[in-house]
């Protein structure tokens, strides 16, 4: 085995604990995806898309961001995160105008205009508390797998 194996079979194995702080962000997206896309799925698995309705397996829709997500204060935050259609949330944009008026409607304007200010104060995540929230939202994607017998 050559060494560039071996370094490929360590990277591979390494615990949460052991993990760069980029590398944590990265399994986070994956689990918090699933977990906003699992959330909204109905006990077949679908679930509609926020800007344009159009009605997706939990597995082949995009965890949409209201404010993007270089914006970490938000990243994680499930009120700036719903399913959204690849075609909504890759090819246009993100749908934005109505992302936001879907926002207002289910969580009212004052809420979302607080959200939209704690983007734009900012705050980063440290890798203890992005290990807890890997933690935490594994244990909820497990859950709703159950729960919803998918």
């Amino acid at each position: 085995m050559g060494l560039y194996n071996r370094a490929q079979n360590y990277r591979k194995s390494k615990t949460i604990g052991e993990k760069t702080k980029k590398e944590l962000i990265k399994v986070l997206d994956r689990i918090f995806s699933e977990y906003i896309r699992l959330e909204a799925a109905d006990d077949n698995g679908f679930v509609s898309c926020i800007t344009c309705g159009s009605i997706h397996h939990w597995k082949d829709i995009d965890c949409g961001h209201f404010i993007p997500r270089a914006r970490e204060a938000v990243r994680y935050d499930s009120m700036n995160c719903k399913p959204q259609c690849k075609r909504c949330n890759r090819f246009r944009g993100g749908e934005h105008d109505i992302f936001r008026q879907e926002l207002i409607e289910n969580y009212g304007k004052e809420t979302i205009e607080q959200m939209e200010y704690k983007a734009k104060i900012g705050g980063a995540y440290d890798a203890y508390q992005l290990r807890e929230m890997i933690i935490e939202y594994r244990a909820k994607v497990k859950q709703l797998k159950k729960e919803k017998g998918l």
